[in-house]
């Protein structure tokens, strides 16, 4: 090739506070939409303009016919590189054309997606053996841009002007698209997010088209709507599930067309995962209210007891009814690693799951939810294992502070190390919950919480209750290489983390079934 390619690689900071910074759902998933519409209506907007093009054909090229590279053309000056992972890559015959598009793009940001912090990095490309060097220097400018420079994308505050409750921001726009109880001024930075999202709901409509369950079933945008009982003490599930080793493998792919397919393969990947939640939901509506869980109707149809907020190349966060968030994380780790991808290597995930009280600060509950994800992926990576991981924690009243900082106080007793197992990877954690069945269906209530006590005390208390348990008939469940004839081996347990599934794992699900 006689001309040089230039590559502009596209990524967004901070994506997590800006959709996680307000406890309202709705706007944490218009938030999510508008971070990703801007790899495709704002970018598309901006293409259109710049190259006078009448038709978006060049929008789909990349995934439709991987193998064909139009920037190698004479004729050709743009193309998309891939779009993906949260990231685009996009080529031009032209530098100043390059640095036009980043101008115009980031531009209309400002105006149509305030609050959110976009990072851009420009470079040559080549497309010889020399492709996934050329592309991991891209990767790492980008990496040093977002490092050194913060852009300010809202409008700054001034002295007369009052401040917006839901973010600290200007109140500049009137919003009707509140309730009419709640309508008032708000910043843009909200208006935007609310605005984007009946956007969202529409593209979660068809995803039940497509499964054929748009008749049946709707999506919430309200956190106290997932299937808790009015009057009573309830919770939601905060589940977080990112791809294993995906950086490296996207890094990995040594030309054009592999890194295309492995995108697009990947993201399918996640979407199949997807999917096979809501099929296990519909599968098992009868068992999920017999579990006192109030699926609402709404229109005609019955609310889901989930609602997902981020679906992205490789990672997935969604909100659920507080007893489904483990189950339903469960089944996407399982579904998510029986999928193929187009380099042939399998792949896996690993998920955190936060339960909280459905009024808990829901930041501080996705902050959560990712610290158990990072707990599972270290956990992996430390065993040195391929598969997919699964970490959890239920918040109670009081407790402060990080995941680690919380486990080191709250959950020490003097003869274990921990009173928690957890990280599971998945195989190890469905061997855990034929114990959950078993013990919900041995002990009495009141002996669970039983065993809850005496785990937090002294090795003497142990044999106490193991000799009171003989005399009962009664034998703790089995799991490995505990043989349920003790409480504790080598200062480890796992019957504190059966005891709290039993109180947070569908009984219906016990044990494989449910999916």
């Amino acid at each position: 090739m006689g001309n040089k390619v230039f590559a502009v690689l596209l990524d967004t900071v901070s994506i997590q506070r800006y959709i996680f910074s307000t406890n309202n759902l709705k706007e944490n998933i218009g938030a999510s939409y508008l971070v990703e519409d801007i790899y495709n209506s704002h970018l598309k907007k901006v293409i259109t303009e710049m190259f006078s093009l009448t038709n978006d054909d060049y929008y789909e090229a990349w995934e439709k016919q991987p193998y064909k590279i139009a920037i190698l053309e004479d004729s050709s000056i743009f193309e998309i590189g891939y779009i993906g992972g949260g990231n685009a890559l996009l080529f031009f015959k032209e530098e100043n054309k390059a640095r036009e598009f980043i101008k115009k793009w980031t531009m209309r940001l400002l105006i149509y997606c305030p609050g959110l912090i976009p990072a851009c990095a420009i470079g040559e490309i080549e497309f010889n053996n020399k492709f996934k060097e050329s592309i991991n220097n891209l990767f790492k400018t980008l990496a040093k841009n977002k490092m050194s420079f913060v852009p300010q994308t809202i409008i700054r505050r001034h002295g007369i002007t009052a401040e917006c409750s839901r973010t600290g921001y200007s109140r500049e726009i009137w919003c009707d698209k509140l309730p009419s109880d709640e309508q008032n001024y708000i910043s843009s930075v909200s208006n935007a997010k609310i605005f984007a999202a009946e956007k969202a709901d529409k593209k979660m409509e068809k995803i039940l088209e497509e499964l054929n369950l748009s008749h049946k079933y709707t999506f919430t945008n309200q956190l106290d709507k997932l299937g808790q009982r009015k009057g009573e003490e309830s919770h939601i599930a905060i589940v977080h599930i990112d791809g294993n080793d995906t950086g490296s493998r996207v890094k990995s792919q040594n030309d054009l067309v592999s890194l295309r397919k492995f995108s697009k393969t990947l993201k399918e990947a996640t979407y199949n995962a997807f999917k096979a939640m809501l099929t296990a939901i519909d599968k098992n509506v009868d068992n999920i209210k017999n579990e006192g869980i109030n699926l609402e109707n709404q229109g005609g149809k019955t609310i889901l007891p989930l609602r997902p907020i981020i679906i992205g190349g490789d990672d997935i966060t969604f909100v659920s009814e507080g007893r489904l968030g483990i189950w339903l994380a469960k089944i996407f780790l399982e579904e998510f690693q029986k999928q193929s991808v187009s380099d042939g290597k399998p792949i896996s995930a690993s998920a955190g799951v936060a339960i909280t009280k459905t009024k808990y600060p829901f930041y501080r509950g996705y902050q959560l939810s990712e610290e158990l994800t990072r707990s599972a992926k270290d956990r992996r990576k430390m065993k040195g294992d391929n598969g997919s991981w699964i970490d959890f924690h239920i918040v109670y009243g009081g407790f402060s502070g990080d995941l680690e900082d919380i486990r080191e106080t709250h959950y020490k007793a003097p003869s274990v190390k921990s009173l928690v197992l957890r990280p599971y990877k998945i195989e190890d954690f469905n061997e855990l919950l034929k114990g959950v069945k078993k013990l919900k269906e041995s002990f009495p209530r009141s002996k669970i919480m039983k065993l809850r006590e005496v785990l937090y005390r002294e090795g003497a208390e142990y044999k106490l209750f193991m000799e009171e348990l003989k005399v009962r008939g009664l034998k703790l469940p089995a799991y490995k290489n505990f043989n349920g004839n003790e409480l504790v081996q080598n200062m480890e347990t796992p019957y504190f983390d059966m005891i709290e599934l039993t109180e947070f794992y569908p009984e219906f699900a016990l044990e494989g079934g449910g999916h």
